[in-house]
């Protein structure tokens, strides 16, 4: 029997006030949670001494830059991950020394020898996109600890089954009997200019850790081990070649004693995208760390570093061993150490200054040295060559940077 038209109406309303009402209820529960979830991002950091409070992300192409903990593989590259990208690690000098007490007893480290310059850490083969670290299991390829060296104080982390970076590789096929495969020092380049382009590698031994680590895999041009890539004195000599080339910007130096804005600092490097630059908890710089295309492996395109490119966010910008600085709330200013505020002393004897770590003639002051020790520029006014008094409280042939 169908209802009358009163019963259907009451019928539906009664129905549609229960509807309502659990609309109303639902609405409800998630405008608390919104206002939860508010008062909950709203929580202000806790204020501390030389971080940013509430800093956006520097890079915004990058928003967890420094965030991260990756790891690398032994020996993927045999397993069927070739590498396609180089990374050139220099470190501040000053920068390290001053990152921890136990650091002052390397030779390196002697105030009387300390390069103030960017001076060679080592140069790695790296993956622009990480390879499957599962898929490097299954090939027998282990999974390594995050990158470490004599130089370096890298957290453990997880990265999620990928693999960053090949380390530890065995022999390719196309390596000559004729050419070392262990560690050779002999094979290091000579003379005072490339001790004081790498210290480290010549007064404490860091070659004996960088070449059985990272420079094995350098001989890999491809995944089966028949290109030809580098031996061992060909990565020495593409290494150097590439520092060496590099140089160190006459900012830097110019500002060793004081600090640089953080993008400023990016900026002499070719910005965010481009670099990647260590601090200490302090906002100390220690580390610079640039991007570069691995070769072919043909005549035209030979295997070793070739132009430079950006950095990839994943596995370097968003590296927290490489790329501490640009960590959101970190480092609004980086400060550039000078060997004097390193608190180090003693050691051993000085590595030669070299030709780059001279000026020439009657010239006091040049691109790369440090000049006269000034307290005003007036002191510095009669010194050829000299602009000003740097922060470092040395002259520099630098003109006043434009801070504006």
């Amino acid at each position: 029997r169908f209802h009358s038209h009163a019963e259907r109406t009451r019928s539906f309303s009664a129905f549609d006030m229960i509807r309502a009402m659990l609309s109303l209820t639902l609405v409800l529960a998630a405008i608390a949670t919104v206002h939860a979830a508010a008062a909950s991002t709203a929580q202000v950091t806790p204020a501390v001494p030389g971080l940013r409070a509430g800093a956006k992300p520097d890079d915004p192409s990058c928003p967890d830059a420094g965030a991260e903990s990756h790891v690398g593989c032994d020996d993927p590259i045999r397993g069927g991950h070739p590498f396609d990208l180089w990374e050139l690690a220099r470190s501040w000098t000053p920068g390290f020394c001053g990152s921890s007490p136990r650091m002052c007893g390397k030779q390196e480290c002697d105030v009387s020898a300390m390069v103030p310059a960017l001076t060679l850490h080592g140069m790695w083969p790296s993956y622009a996109t990480p390879v499957d670290g599962d898929a490097a299991a299954e090939d027998e390829v282990d999974v390594a600890a995050p990158r470490r060296s004599l130089r370096e104080e890298a957290s453990v982390g997880t990265s999620g089954g990928k693999c960053f970076w090949p380390q530890t590789c065995t022999k390719p096929g196309w390596f000559p009997k004729s050419s070392p495969w262990t560690y050779d020092p002999s094979l290091l380049p000579r003379g005072p200019e490339y001790e004081a382009l790498a210290p480290a590698w010549y007064s404490d031994g860091l070659g004996s850790h960088e070449w059985p680590k990272h420079g094995t895999c350098a001989a890999w041009a491809d995944g089966t081990g028949t290109t030809k890539g580098l031996d061992q004195k060909g990565y020495y000599d593409a290494m150097f070649a590439l520092a060496k080339a590099e140089g160190t910007p006459n900012a830097l130096v110019d500002a060793m004693g004081g600090s640089l804005p953080l993008k400023e600092l990016q900026d002499l490097f070719g910005g965010a995208k481009r670099v990647a630059l260590g601090c200490t908890p302090r906002c100390e710089l220690v580390q610079v760390l640039t991007c570069y295309a691995q070769g072919e492996g043909t005549d035209a395109s030979p295997a070793g570093p070739g132009e430079r490119a950006d950095c990839p966010c994943t596995g370097v910008r968003d590296s927290h061993y490489d790329n501490s600085c640009a960590e959101a709330h970190a480092c609004a200013e980086v400060k550039i150490l000078s060997p004097e505020q390193t608190g180090c002393g003693g050691g051993g004897p000085k590595p030669g200054p070299g030709p780059a770590h001279k000026c020439t003639g009657d010239v006091q002051c040049c691109p790369g040295v440090k000049g006269p020790a000034c307290s005003t520029d007036s002191d510095c006014g009669g010194q050829a060559g000299c602009d000003h008094c740097a922060h470092s409280g040395y002259c520099t042939d630098q003109p006043r940077p434009n801070r504006d």
